[in-house]
């Protein structure tokens, strides 16, 4: 399974240096001679290719290669600037013979680079992975044109690479199937947090294991909010979440919610999967008439008693946990913001905001001291120039630093109020909802 990779050198092989603005164009430095010399006694380091057994070259010789690499630059006045490709091929471990593994990376060299370029080839034995090393000049002895490394140039020499596996009898790197979890999903899940996907699976789950054909399942993912396309002329299916307009292709869900998957999950299953719809639906909840803690929360007043209500759907209040699985689907994006929320909420609790009329006599307060405070610090940074003792000078520092340290807690509360404008109305109504749905279940 040979892996390749090819890279410029501009400066050492653990530091690349970008050479630019360099004033010097007409010479070959000593730093870009150093970082070329470095490459090539890397490749052919003897502790690492069994005394040099397993180097060889194309269009030059071992022994003068780097020598040999500045003189067609100086013939062709191209000193400056990339000074060689560093490229190389890895073999699956034990797969590969040393002999055979320098062969194959001959070959390719030969065969990609043997008509215009100098090229030193070096086998590496000290790992597990047997690899090899390609040493490219970067200035053609033919015409003296630069080496690009472009897309298609890689492609191409993987192409070849893998190619000349083949016909060694050795395995390749099979093409990726699709595109893979963005690193910010993986850390979402890793974490035990909800995201779209996991989200979109749980629903899935939910509703096939009570749904015995397609309209049921329609019909069960309709009941949860879902929308979702299963037409059976599509060539991919989809579901989207409720409160969101963009859908998800069943497929990027993993291979257990293909098209063809989902179909034979459903179709599997027998009337027990009605039954159990059945006998979730005459379920009620247990009755009592004992004070809750949703019930003291709902004593509160407006404002106030919004947020709490919220934190206590979204199980963010203090000592309450809740299983994020449980957390009603609308609210399930809600969980990524429970810090603000709970912020909110003590805003709310600590200065007796009640009502919308209070929250924008407190917003125009913050905007009155905030802008004074401005004026004050900016009279202390005038004095704090002008030509006063240093003692005044010290005292000025300390109030501009105090001020700032005020203005930050003042913006902060700022924030917060106006995402407690912007949010509230979009709160009332999912919580309305949401009462709507319990409210449906109580009468079934």
């Amino acid at each position: 399974m040979a892996v390749t990779k090819i890279w410029r050198i501009k400066g050492r092989i653990d530091n690349v240096i970008n050479y630019a603005g360099n004033t010097d164009k007409t010479t070959f430095t000593e730093t870009q001679k150093q970082a070329l010399e470095d490459v090539i006694e890397y490749a052919a380091n003897e502790d690492k290719t069994e005394k040099k057994i397993f180097v060889s070259t194309v269009n030059c010789s071992a022994e003068y290669a780097k020598d040999q690499f500045n003189t067609v630059k100086k013939r062709f006045r191209k000193e400056d600037g990339i000074v060689a490709f560093h490229a190389y091929q890895s073999f699956a471990p034990g797969e590969a013979t040393p002999q055979q593994a320098h062969d194959i990376g001959v070959a390719l060299a030969k065969e990609l680079w043997g008509d215009s370029f100098q090229v030193l080839i070096a086998t590496h034995l000290n790992t597990d992975c047997l690899h090899n090393h390609f040493v490219i000049n970067s200035v053609s002895f033919r015409d003296g044109k630069r080496f690009h490394s472009t897309a298609d140039s890689y492609r191409v020499m993987k192409e070849t690479s893998d190619r000349l596996c083949r016909e060694h009898g050795l395995s390749i790197v099979e093409e990726a199937k699709g595109r893979g979890k963005s690193y910010h999903q993986y850390q979402m899940e890793a974490a035990g947090m909800p995201t779209r996907y996991n989200t979109a699976r749980k629903a899935l789950d939910d509703a096939m294991a009570r749904s015995c054909n397609l309209q049921e399942l329609k019909a069960n993912l309709k009941s949860m909010g879902y929308q979702c396309s299963f037409a059976p002329n599509r060539k991919y299916w989809t579901i989207t979440m409720p409160g969101w307009k963009k859908p998800i292709r069943t497929y990027r869900l993993g291979d257990e919610y293909s098209r063809e998957a989902i179909e034979q999950r459903v179709f599997s299953n027998g009337t027990e999967a009605r039954s159990l719809r059945i006998r979730e639906g005459y379920k009620r909840a247990p009755q009592y008439n004992l004070k809750r803690r949703i019930d003291r929360i709902m004593g509160r007043t407006c404002l106030e008693r919004l947020y709490l209500r919220y934190c206590y759907e979204l199980g963010y209040l203090p000592k309450y946990n809740q299983n994020p699985s449980r957390v009603h689907t609308l609210l399930k994006d809600e969980l990524l913001r429970c810090d603000m929320y709970s912020e909110e909420a003590k805003l709310l609790s600590r200065c007796s905001i009640s009502s919308a009329g209070q929250l924008a006599e407190f917003k125009e307060e913050l905007e009155t001291k905030l802008e004074s405070l401005e004026d004050e610090r900016y009279r202390l940074r005038l004095r704090a120039k002008r030509r006063i003792p240093e003692e005044e000078k010290a005292l000025c520092r300390k109030e501009i630093f105090e001020i700032t340290s005020r203005l930050k807690e003042l913006r902060k509360e700022l924030r917060l109020v106006n995402d407690i404008e912007e949010r509230s109305p979009v709160m009332e109504k999912q919580l309305e909802q949401i009462d709507k749905e319990k409210q449906r279940e109580v009468q079934r």
